[in-house]
């Protein structure tokens, strides 16, 4: 008889203490991951943010101004780690998200490269580690207690294997450059590559590939835009690049 009620209690104390990543709204994202010197390394914290906006959190950056007036309790939010299990000849990483107390309430499972470029090797793991998410069937279970402002919304539509960004009046697509050995390769919201640019001997002036499309990507009146000629004449196409 001991021994059944120790075990219901065992079994009630875990069930109450026992946390649902569906419990929580919000996730905070540091500008740089422990396993790095640098701030947004590889583009991976800009990266991690998109991707969990894309499956239904509210992600924001650890210094973006809706921290400055509406924390509110601080346990409110889980915060997202990105746990590095990386090798000599392979790139290994989860996505982890923890409660205030540091306690693991979700991670991925493991996503790997073998791609020798650590820029394209991160950014592959990434993509195969974000993949569990796409099982996990998250939905906030709860009432929102803080609502910021609502964040625009990319648009982007796929025609002809080419990422076209659809018009809209209240909302921009941007894209986000991620350092490269030899420049940067440019990738969207889900995140995927969608075009690699090289470094030229002048500033502000790359080579670029889109998609077998080669021009090039320059600064023309303060905008960024993809240049390149299709039959014969040159055509001018504007692009939202973060650096």
């Amino acid at each position: 008889m001991k021994k059944i009620m120790l075990c219901l209690i065992l079994l009630m104390s875990l069930a109450s203490s026992a946390q649902s990543v569906n419990d929580y709204q919000f996730v905070i994202v540091p500008k740089r991951f422990d396993s790095f010197k640098e701030d947004d390394k590889h583009g991976l914290n800009t990266s991690v943010k998109l991707l969990l906006q894309k499956y239904g959190f509210k992600a924001y950056f650890s210094d973006d101004s809706f921290f400055d007036t509406n924390v509110g309790n601080r346990c409110d939010f889980l915060t997202a780690d990105l746990i590095n299990e990386s090798g000599l000849f392979v790139t290994k990483i989860r996505i982890a998200l923890k409660d205030c107390k540091g306690n693991v309430v979700y991670q991925t499972e493991i996503g790997s490269s073998r791609e020798k470029q650590y820029s394209i090797a991160y950014s592959q793991a990434l993509r195969a580690a974000a993949k569990s998410f796409e099982t996990l069937n998250y939905k906030y279970n709860g009432s929102v207690a803080v609502e910021p402002a609502a964040e625009p919304k990319p648009v982007v539509k796929v025609i002809d294997s080419k990422i076209d960004t659809v018009p809209v009046t209240t909302n921009e697509v941007f894209f986000f450059a991620q350092p490269t050995a030899n420049g940067y390769q440019v990738i969207d919201n889900e995140p995927k590559v969608i075009m690699r640019l090289y470094n030229t001997s002048q500033k502000n002036v790359f080579m670029a590939d889109k998609n077998g499309v080669n021009g090039t990507v320059l600064i023309k009146e303060g905008k960024w835009v993809f240049e390149y000629y299709d039959n014969g004449k040159l055509v001018s196409e504007p692009i939202n690049l973060k650096f």
